[in-house]
């Protein structure tokens, strides 16, 4: 066997991270690597600027600070980059394509009918700027603009900031236009706009629909009501990033970063479970079709039986409110329940998830996403999961 290597590891661990750390272990077993892993004793976090005299062999680091760029360029030891705070980092970096994250999340709101959004970022910090242009970059396809409220990053800030910050956090709410959808940095920001609307009297989705990111289990799914989120490719985050560290401590030429590591999903949970559509013939037929579009014989006829409207009715109203035709709105809901199944369910048949998310056959839902996504629903588990 080879001798081990060590690698340190320069980030926060919990939450999402721990996936994250999961795609690297996997990469290291993978390719049989003899790599051992240096952590915090007693904090879980090691800053590279801990790491300057340090005799270890690769570095894995989220580095969030310009006082921490300039030491991670000054390292002998081959490093990558995990955080997108910063732009233009000296040393390579693996990172999420948060322009993408924006992007999802804003038509995750078009879809419920939302006509006023808002978003909640952090200045002066380089992801929540890509997040937010992803957000407003969609939004403008539907002649949509978006408010902003951007707080300082907490990365050294007293507690007492926290406490200023949601009182102006509730007032900014509380003169937004409603319905509004707002979508948030990080769960841990879309955790606290949900208690400044409890502290408003707002309500959550009626009134503001609540959507995070990074699918952090112990924010959203332990709150009420539960907070929907765009989910990161933690994971094959970690394989790449382990792979290009594997690179660079073999000497092998690195041409740039690679490319940004794409979300998985939105992963709806009750703080947008609503639709902001104002007839309710139209938000019936929308709860109607959420119910049921994972049945392969389901129609559009079906809606208008149902919502007891003429198509040519359903036609206007869906153009008017979401933007697009039943039948667009109605296939793009069967991809997504057919992506997160490729991914959520590893194991089962492509032509089960086919049935199960809409589609007639297989070769309908291979169609489909060739036509939309350039790959095949077997091709698109692989990456997600690679």
């Amino acid at each position: 066997m080879t001798q081990p290597k060590d690698i340190a590891l320069a980030f926060p661990r919990g939450g999402h991270l721990e996936l994250l750390i999961e795609g690297v272990l996997s990469y290291a077993d993978e390719k049989q690597l003899n790599w051992c892993y240096i952590t915090a004793l007693e904090s879980h976090v090691i800053s590279v600027l801990e790491l300057a005299n340090w005799p270890g062999h690769g570095i894995l680091a989220a580095i969030n600070t310009e006082e921490e760029a300039a030491c991670a360029k000054s390292l002998k030891v081959p490093i990558v980059n995990i955080s997108s705070a910063l732009p233009d980092l000296p040393v390579p970096s693996c990172i999420i394509d948060n322009h993408a994250m924006g992007v999802l999340a804003a038509d995750h709101l078009i879809s419920k009918g939302f006509r006023s959004f808002a978003y909640y970022g952090l200045k002066d910090v380089e992801y929540s700027r890509q997040r937010q242009a992803g957000f407003v970059d969609k939004l403008k396809t539907g002649e949509f603009t978006a408010d902003e409220f951007l707080a300082y990053p907490t990365y050294a800030h007293e507690a007492s900031d926290w406490i200023s910050q949601n009182h102006e956090l509730a007032q900014w709410l509380v003169d937004l236009p409603k319905p509004l959808g707002i979508f948030a940095v990080s769960d841990y920001r879309a955790r606290q706009i949900l208690d400044a609307c409890r502290n408003s009297g707002l309500r959550v989705p009626e009134e503001v629909a609540i959507l995070g990111t990074g699918n952090e289990d112990l924010v959203c799914g332990h709150v009420v009501p539960t907070l929907t989120s765009v989910a990161r490719n933690n994971f094959l985050q970690g394989y790449r990033t382990a792979e290009l560290l594997d690179k660079l401590m073999r000497g092998e030429p690195v041409q740039g970063d690679p490319l940004p590591i794409p979300p998985l999903e939105i992963v709806e949970r009750d703080s947008t479970r609503t639709f902001a559509v104002s007839d309710s013939r139209l938000r019936d037929a929308l709860e109607y079709l959420h119910e049921n579009m994972h049945e392969p014989l389901f129609s559009i006829d079906d809606i208008t039986r149902q919502a007891s409207v003429s198509r040519r009715w359903l036609e206007y109203a869906f153009r008017d409110a979401l933007g697009e035709t039943p039948y667009q709105y109605l296939r793009r809901q069967r991809l997504a329940r057919a992506r997160r199944l490729l991914v959520e369910e590893p194991k089962t048949k492509i032509y089960k998830i086919a049935q199960c998310s809409g589609f007639s056959s297989a070769k309908q839902l291979a169609m489909t996403f060739q036509q939309d996504f350039g790959m095949s629903p077997r091709e698109y588990r692989r990456i997600s999961k690679s």
